[in-house]
């Protein structure tokens, strides 16, 4: 049988074999170059790339003026410098010396002359004799001195300074300088009391105002509170406001601290900012100011479009037509505004005179 058995072809035995084995196939790995072939290929590229980068920096620090060899030995050398010779003075510049140049002498101008003019001679006045007059007779006060002679001298004083006029002189006026007494308790002039309003304010009749106090005010130095939060200010106003005025008027007369001790401060009021007066709403009656004199001038142009003719285009005015417009007119402008400002206004008083609290404050 193996002599008759026919031989198998080597496809199908291939085959058969792969069927029997399940292993997967995988292609060799490809012949490559060694390892040391690229690693010289890289040094030989350096070098390279060392080697013409080099040149290129000796070709640029190379000056540019600088002639190659072959240059340098077909030009030829310049011709030497032409120096000419020196020529030789002459002798006769040598030998005699050059003749100083004369000039003509300088005569000087002649001065001037003043003319000679007859003297002016001034008229001659006689003064006048002086009557006699009898001297004065010293006057000797033989009062005792008290304390309201004092201030008798510093009025005599101070009116000598300022003059009769009131007002200082820049060569022989004085003011003399003075040390607050009693700093720890006293106000002094121009201290901005900051408080708010209790009563309304309105212009169109007189009446009193009443503010509290919102921050402790402190003596001079700063030691001791001397009007706290919570005074009382009494005030007065009056109903006498004028056209385009905007800003209530009120006088603080009076102050009252919580313990009872009462001060006369006599200071108008502020806004909070020290301006005068206190910001008000205004009210101008405008209706009221204008609406008679309107409602007089319409009543007289009807009259006088009736009586005149149908025909004719003239107007004729009524006699005392005019003068009934012109009273109204007048009346009317005599409306004041009203001044209103609304409790709890914010507001400051300023303290127009020194306040003086040490005999309150050093009792036991």
């Amino acid at each position: 049988m193996i002599g008759n058995s026919s031989p198998r072809e080597p496809r199908v035995d291939h085959a058969m074999q792969g069927e029997r084995d399940i292993r997967p196939v995988v292609d060799a790995p490809r012949a490559s170059l060694p390892s040391w072939v690229w690693i010289s290929a890289v040094i030989l590229a350096g070098i390279l790339l060392f080697s013409v980068l080099d040149a290129r920096r000796r070709s640029a620090a190379a000056p540019a003026v600088s002639l190659p060899v072959a240059d340098r030995a077909s030009s030829a050398a310049p011709p030497p410098l032409y120096i000419p010779p020196v020529l030789q003075a002459r002798e006769y510049y040598a030998s005699s010396p050059a003749a100083p140049v004369e000039y003509p002498p300088v005569v000087a101008p002649e001065q001037p002359r003043i003319a000679e003019r007859g003297s002016y001679q001034a008229p001659y006045y006689e003064a006048a004799p002086r009557e006699a007059y009898p001297p004065p007779v010293p006057f000797i006060d033989a009062r005792p001195p008290s304390s309201d002679s004092q201030p008798l001298a510093a009025n005599v004083e101070t009116e000598s300074l300022t003059g009769a006029s009131g007002s200082t002189t820049g060569n022989s006026g004085r003011v003399r300088a003075s040390i607050v007494t009693n700093r720890a308790t006293t106000v002094l002039q121009g201290t901005l009391i900051a408080a708010v309003l209790e009563t309304g304010f309105d212009s169109s009749r007189p009446g009193y105002a009443r503010a509290l106090v919102q921050r402790d005010i402190k003596g001079f130095d700063g030691s001791r509170v001397l009007i706290p939060r919570g005074s009382r200010l009494i005030g007065e106003y009056s109903s006498e406001a004028s056209a385009g005025q905007k800003r209530a008027m009120i006088a603080w007369q009076r102050l009252v601290r919580p313990d009872g001790v009462t001060i006369a401060i006599a200071s108008p009021a502020s806004d909070p900012v020290g301006r005068g007066g206190v910001r008000a709403s205004v009210n101008s009656h405008f209706f009221e100011r204008f609406s008679g004199a309107i409602l007089q001038s319409s009543l007289d142009l009807g009259v006088n479009l009736a009586a005149s003719s149908s025909r004719s285009p003239v107007i004729v005015a009524l006699p005392g037509s005019l003068q009934g417009a012109t009273s109204s007119v007048s009346s009317s402008r005599e409306i004041a505004p009203t001044l209103s400002v609304r409790p709890g206004t914010s507001i400051s008083v300023f303290v127009a005179k020194d306040l003086d609290f040490t005999d309150v404050e050093m009792r036991p």
